[in-house]
């Protein structure tokens, strides 16, 4: 009887511990799966933020390009002279940003009845700029034009997204664009418009990226249609009527109410998981970032974790089956997963390149995008200072600012040149250095991330050259001469005693003859040969820039009027004698006065004079003189 009653109470014991363990690994299965849950939406919300805040990069960097392009010198010369010689430049521009820059299918420009007059295509499979000179459409009947028609000066809109559309027909395989919008106004006068065709593919495979694809976002309009998305068999259902079934409002309306009235968070929906956030790739158009998890995607998330809790579950079943009680005081141990640590590794395998540092700036960790930048790997840097290794001596002072800044706000954000550890070229980089604390407020260490913008620094340097330089004689162009003069009026009037300079303007002879009797590419080449011969003849710091047709500008640093006068005396008789080119030059020189306009109109005087009294000859006008 006895051994029946431990039998039963042993029983007894393991049943009633079977169930309480029952109760408590079902209760961890539900928590496991909040938690998956919980942290799939944390680390989802990261890529969304990380892809909104690259979506608003883009999204400047595209206003500062159409800016740019809109406000280009070479386009307001193809407006006022439309020329094949204008037009090639501004097609030379827009050429050089498509294939630097990569976003963009299409460079229009419009008149204002919506005729294209220039257009090239830009095929990124290829990385070819194609010219559409001989396939100019008329415009003036699309929706977008009548958009156009609306901005205001200096206003860029932006339209879409939808489908290519050539010649009334839906382009084959469907290519979706943003095309940005700017009216151009030459002089104060509306002279067409500006339009690019942004790539919408190449846009979301940059922005939307994540080493695993179940975080990759789906970019949706305001109507639950997709617009970007991995899977392209459900894209434009709101165009392609085949696709309209593919609309998220119509598939989960509740979520969709919730996605548009809230700008960033998640919902569940029949087991389906949506983190979403709000983006705006234009002031009037709100599109919306969403990441779906069905619950395959979901268990597939949580399936380790549900593993790793039945194997504990079914080892303490069996220490129950032979140690009841001991069993149950050891059921305290299980393992805990930090979410800060998955975060960092999955940082540190991103697109960006990574470094963790102590609390003293010495690295401990870094990435294979940060040794791909610098040329240093793990073993070059690790227990170094950061960023004294990184920016070098030379830079010590904006080294020293970067750390006094971190200690104050725990935050610094900025722009630095790293120089190759293998020699190679300098890098230009963004680099944000972040602070992380301890609970007691204390700095744990730091996480230092850097992107390369080299590449958007170059474009930069090469629009500023081609926005300063005239074409076809590679000299300073009338812009640039104009910002030289008033440098140099500016010096006068602050240095009174400073060494005197000289302008001059230069004017060919009799150029019409040379255009109307051998052709313009004659005379072009007349024109290239003379900037040449000035550059051989002149100072390397004399300032020499084509302001006109004919016309020549120099300014002459350091120099009286009286050495002005003997090296321009040199100067026209070298074209003179010059058997290339058959001609003569007539030139006005003055020295400089503090005022610019007053400087340029008695060079001005000067040279009407010499053309007055026979031409072939220098004539100067002195700065004080009565120019009444």
């Amino acid at each position: 009887m006895r051994h029946k009653n431990i039998f039963l109470y042993l029983v007894t014991t393991t049943l009633v511990f079977f169930l309480v363990v029952s109760a408590y690994y079902f209760s961890k299965y539900q928590q496991t799966r909040q938690v998956v849950i919980d942290q799939t939406v944390k680390q989802a919300l990261h890529q969304l933020a990380y892809s909104e805040r690259e979506y608003s990069g883009v999204r400047s960097q595209f206003i500062s390009i159409v800016e740019l392009l809109s406000h280009s010198r070479n386009l307001y010369d193809y407006i006022l002279s439309p020329t094949d010689e204008h037009k090639a430049v501004v097609e030379e521009v827009w050429s050089s940003v498509a294939t630097n820059q990569k976003w963009y299918t299409q460079f229009r420009f419009l008149d204002l009845e919506g005729m294209e007059k220039i257009r090239l295509n830009y095929v990124y499979g290829e990385n070819k700029v194609y010219n559409a000179s001989k396939s100019l459409q008329d415009k003036s009947q699309r929706d977008y034009f009548s958009y156009a028609q609306t901005l205001k000066e200096n206003q860029i809109g932006a339209w879409g997204i939808d489908l290519e559309n050539e010649f009334g027909e839906l382009v084959r395989p469907y290519q979706p664009a943003l095309r940005l919008i700017t009216p151009v106004y030459v002089q104060g006068v509306r002279a067409g418009y500006l339009l690019l065709n942004v790539d919408v593919w190449y846009l979301a495979s940059r922005l939307n990226y994540s080493p695993d694809k179940r975080y990759r976002p789906e970019l949706l309009g305001e109507s639950g249609f997709y617009v970007a998305s991995d899977d392209q068999s459900k894209l434009f259902g709101g165009i392609i009527v085949d696709r309209k079934q593919h609309n998220l409002a119509k598939l989960f309306p509740d979520s969709w109410q919730h996605i548009r009235s809230t700008r960033s968070g998640s919902s569940m929906e029949n087991g389906t998981l949506l983190v979403f956030n709000q983006i705006h790739l234009s002031p009037k158009q709100k599109f919306h970032l969403v990441i779906t998890f069905d619950p395959q995607d979901l268990q597939e998330l949580a399936q380790r974790d549900i593993n790793d809790l039945l194997k504990e579950a079914s080892l303490v079943f069996l220490l129950m089956l032979a140690f009841v009680l001991p069993a149950t005081l050891l059921l305290v141990h299980y393992r805990r997963r930090s979410i800060e640590s998955q975060l960092a590794r999955a940082a540190l395998g991103g697109m960006s390149a990574m470094i963790i540092s102590d609390r003293y700036h010495r690295a401990i960790l870094v990435n294979e995008q940060f040794t791909k930048l610098t040329g240093l790997n793990q073993a070059d840097i690790e227990s170094k200072n950061l960023l004294k290794n990184l920016l070098g001596d030379e830079q010590l002072e904006q080294t020293l600012e970067v750390f006094e800044h971190v200690a104050r706000d725990q935050l610094w954000e900025g722009e630095l040149t790293i120089p190759h550890a293998q020699g190679g070229e300098p890098v230009t980089v963004i680099g944000r250095v972040q602070s992380v604390l301890s609970p007691t407020g204390k700095v744990s260490y730091y996480i230092t991330s850097i992107v390369d913008i080299s590449d958007r620094k170059a474009l930069e340097e090469q629009l500023r050259v081609l926005s300063e330089r005239d074409s076809l004689t590679q000299l300073w162009n009338r812009r640039k001469f104009e910002l030289e003069l008033r440098r140099q009026t500016t010096l006068v009037e602050r240095y009174p005693d400073m060494p005197q300079a000289c302008l001059a303007l230069l004017d060919i002879d009799y150029f019409k003859r040379v255009n109307d009797e051998l052709g313009h590419d004659e005379g072009d080449r007349v024109i290239a040969e003379s900037a040449r011969l000035l550059e051989q003849i002149l100072r390397e710091t004399d300032f020499v820039a084509r302001i006109g047709g004919e016309e020549f500008a120099i300014i002459m640093p350091n120099t009286t009027l009286p050495e002005a006068v003997l090296a321009l005396e040199r100067l026209r008789i070298a074209v003179e004698l010059e058997p290339s080119i058959p001609i003569t030059v007539s030139i006005g020189v003055t020295d400089f006065s503090s005022d610019s306009t007053r400087s340029y109109k008695c060079a001005d005087i000067a040279l009407y004079d010499s053309k007055s009294h026979g031409r072939n000859r220098v004539s100067v006008c002195a700065s004080n003189e009565d120019l009444a």
